[in-house]
């Protein structure tokens, strides 16, 4: 059952249609609204508790040819070398229905075996809300534009190899729609050195790509590793975790797990690669959050460990406790910010609230960040790309605008031949 605070508008096929032909039904409240064939029709929608109740919607039918689904596979960028750690697969998808998924798959290194599409799957895009206001501006009228833009964290350490974590690799992106057609969105070639990268590596374990979470004590896994010489501090002083770009404190690390230390044996923390952080959910708002790791080793290098979205949903909703906000001086805030993927961002707009201003609407402020004692935090997840005009509203009545644009990630020169 859908929770009562929802409101959702999804595409159904009518029974005695042809495939194609869809109709929007309402679901409020677990309670499912049915409709009969026929060229159109008004939905009345009552909520007891709101002001403006009731509402009509016109529901008009469509016949929808399976033309496909079509986009665009965007970073990593086309021959890019040098690639280590965790890379950020991202693009775009839209259909004239609903794109159901996009796959990432590479083709085999060797003799070693394939899908029946003669690749090897790697995993499971996710769609991200108001990621690609673009390509939504470009494309009102289609269903699920907002939701248009796509994005996978791939942890390249594991990639096959002479030296695993190593070499070159040819990427997909196969988009599906509900009709069952897949469409190839086209390829990226990569080469990844993970050898003679000096940064820690690693990845968040849970909660999963999407994944759903709740309660007081979620439990936060991840592990972190070092390249020698070099070493992570065993008391985890130098990892910190972050929700929507706000760092929550440091995981209880030095936690043995078999596997890693059968993968990457010889190192520092082989033994103790592992790592847990406890989230209270209940102070997040249900919805849709980012979550991401930071680690630096004892000689001062440090990298992300990747982010991740996941969703809250606790039965009581969350409650964002309000803090002093701090009025920061007009001067220091810049009017424009380059970001790459997958970076963090932290400003001192001084503002109670805030949003996207996409295509002259106002937008939520992008998933994964925060407004937080006057300060934006952003930790950037895979999807986004292309610039964000983000305005923000100070407690006097003023406001202020700041453009975020977030850049492909580059990388340094790789020495694999």
């Amino acid at each position: 059952m859908i929770p009562d605070k929802y409101l959702w508008l999804v595409y159904v096929a009518m029974a005695g249609l042809a495939w194609g032909t869809y109709v929007p039904i309402i679901f409020y409240g677990g309670n499912e609204l049915s409709a009969k064939p026929g060229p159109s029709g008004v939905i009345t929608v009552t909520a007891p508790n709101a002001q403006n109740s009731p509402q009509t919607v016109q529901v008009t039918l469509a016949t929808a040819s399976d033309a496909g689904p079509f986009g665009s596979f965007d970073t990593p960028g086309d021959g890019s070398t040098g690639i280590s750690g965790a890379v950020a697969v991202t693009g775009w998808a839209l259909d004239n229905v609903e794109v159901t998924n996009v796959d990432i798959w590479r083709e085999p290194v060797g003799s070693e075996p394939v899908a029946s599409n003669g690749l090897v799957f790697i995993g499971n895009a996710v769609f991200v809300a108001g990621a690609r206001p673009d390509v939504q501006a470009a494309n009102p009228s289609l269903p699920f534009s907002n939701r248009a833009g796509w994005g996978y964290l791939l942890l390249t350490t594991g990639l096959p190899g002479a030296t695993p974590g190593n070499g070159t690799y040819k990427l997909h992106a196969i988009a599906h729609n509900q009709g069952g057609t897949a469409v190839d969105l086209g390829t990226k070639t990569i080469t990844v050195d993970n050898t003679h990268s000096t940064k820690p590596f690693g990845t968040i374990d849970t909660p999963d790509q999407g994944g759903a979470v709740s309660g007081t004590q979620f439990i936060n896994f991840g592990w972190a590793l070092a390249q020698n010489p070099n070493c992570v501090p065993t008391d985890g002083s130098t990892m910190t975790v972050t929700v929507d770009g706000v760092t929550l404190g440091h995981p209880t690390y030095n936690q043995n797990r078999a596997d890693l230390a059968s993968a990457f044996p010889g190192r520092c923390n082989s033994a103790g690669a592992a790592g847990y952080f406890f989230i209270d959910t209940t102070k997040l708002t249900n919805g849709v959050h980012t979550i991401g790791w930071l680690a630096y080793d004892d000689h001062g290098n440090g990298d992300g460990l990747g982010s991740r979205f996941f969703n809250v949903f606790n039965t009581n909703g969350g409650s964002a406790i309000p803090d002093e906000v701090v009025q920061p001086a007009a001067q220091d805030l810049p009017d424009h910010v380059d970001l790459e993927e997958l970076d963090r961002i932290e400003l001192p707009v001084g503002a109670v609230s805030g949003y996207l201003d996409a295509n002259n609407q106002r937008m939520l402020l992008p998933i994964g960040s925060t407004l937080k004692g006057g300060v934006f935090y952003w930790q950037l997840g895979p999807g986004f790309h292309g610039t964000y005009p983000l305005v923000f509203l100070r407690p006097d009545g003023s406001s202020v605008r700041v453009s975020v644009t977030v850049h492909p990630k580059t990388y340094r020169q790789s020495s694999v031949k």
